[in-house]
């Protein structure tokens, strides 16, 4: 499998894209941006990144090369700074979030998958710091928006005409505090997993037929005992949805949890430490590879993942620079046409 990655660093303004093998990360190209760089998002066609870039607010439509390397960039506006960003399943549609404004942007794409400018925004969003896709199994959208300052993962409808509207089934609210931050879907088993930046906790919800979305557990990021400040930031799951793995910042740890093949239950399995104050990181698509990068420190640290146990071995070190903090992995094999 090839693979590519791409760290975005918003200090140097630089994307940084490195070659995956088997043996690690090779340096392939940096690109300057000309502002602060943060969220990344790859097309679904896998031809294109999207890159949020502040103070100007605006996204950059990079094409993807055959090796993955990025060619000159198309610039369209934004509303306010993006400090998360997704598209929708055919590449038609660009959504940003942005925490500092408190709004979600909707542009649509060109024919070729470039971002042109907004046709809609959703304003009263408070401390919106993600926008995540959800389909359902008749094919139906909807975005979910992370608003920190309301604790609550705000819902809306993907109409035909592109245009988002309050999901009739209303919102999803947190735990007083908790700071939603950040989602991740499994692949497999319907559910829904929250990170709370503001109380260290992972909430595991569950998707039901009638399009509810209900809570089944939440369980505590941090090791038993743990009395420190509690900073959370990001997570992901391995590609087969065995494993999940969410990060803090305050702790400098990577905190490994085992999901149930069964009833799709968590289990703390062990804590890593990694990258210092780990703001993003990312897993292959062969989830084989964990790449995180730290806010604090001037490298990015690879992690060798066990298949079988989830454990992780520190593997390699690449200097990004201090700040780096956007994560995204590209396949390169089978992209279309």
């Amino acid at each position: 499998m090839q693979q590519v990655v791409y760290i975005a660093n918003p200090v140097s303004g630089l994307i940084h894209v490195f070659e995956l093998t088997a043996s690690g990360l090779q340096p392939l190209q940096q690109v300057q941006t000309g502002g602060e760089v943060q969220p990344l998002v790859i097309s679904p066609d896998r031809r294109w990144l999207y890159a949020g870039v502040r103070p100007d607010f605006k996204v950059l439509s990079y094409p993807i090369g055959p090796d993955g390397r990025l060619g000159d960039p198309a610039s369209a506006p934004l509303a306010g700074s993006a400090s998360h960003t997704c598209t929708d399943a055919a590449g038609q549609l660009f959504f940003a979030a942005s925490y500092a404004f408190n709004h979600l942007s909707v542009s649509r794409m060109d024919e070729a998958g470039r971002v042109l400018g907004m046709h809609q925004r959703i304003d009263d969003l408070m401390a919106a710091h993600s926008v995540t896709l959800l389909v359902d199994g008749q094919g139906r959208q909807e975005l979910l928006v992370a608003s920190l300052k309301e604790d609550a993962i705000r819902r809306f409808a993907l109409s035909e005409e592109g245009r988002l509207v309050p999901h009739p089934l209303g919102d999803r609210h947190t735990a007083p505090g908790a700071g939603p931050r950040h989602l991740a879907l499994h692949p497999s088993n319907g559910d829904l997993y929250c990170l709370n930046e503001l109380d260290g906790t992972l909430n595991r919800y569950h998707r039901e037929a009638d399009g509810r979305i209900l809570l089944r557990e939440s369980l505590d990021m941090l090791p038993s005992g743990y009395e420190g400040e509690r900073w959370g930031a990001d997570l992901h799951l391995t590609p087969d949805g065995r494993f999940l793995y969410t990060s803090e910042r305050a702790s400098s740890l990577l905190t490994l949890f085992g999901v149930s093949e069964t009833d799709g239950s968590l289990s703390v399995l062990t804590h890593f430490p990694t990258a210092s104050c780990p703001r993003g990181f990312a897993i292959d698509h062969g989830g084989r590879w964990l790449i995180a990068t730290g806010q604090t420190c001037e490298d990015l640290i690879l992690h060798r993942i066990d298949g079988e146990t989830g454990q992780l071995t520190p593997a390699a070190r690449h200097e990004v620079g201090k700040g780096a903090m956007w994560v995204r992995v590209l396949a390169l094999d089978g992209r279309t046409a």
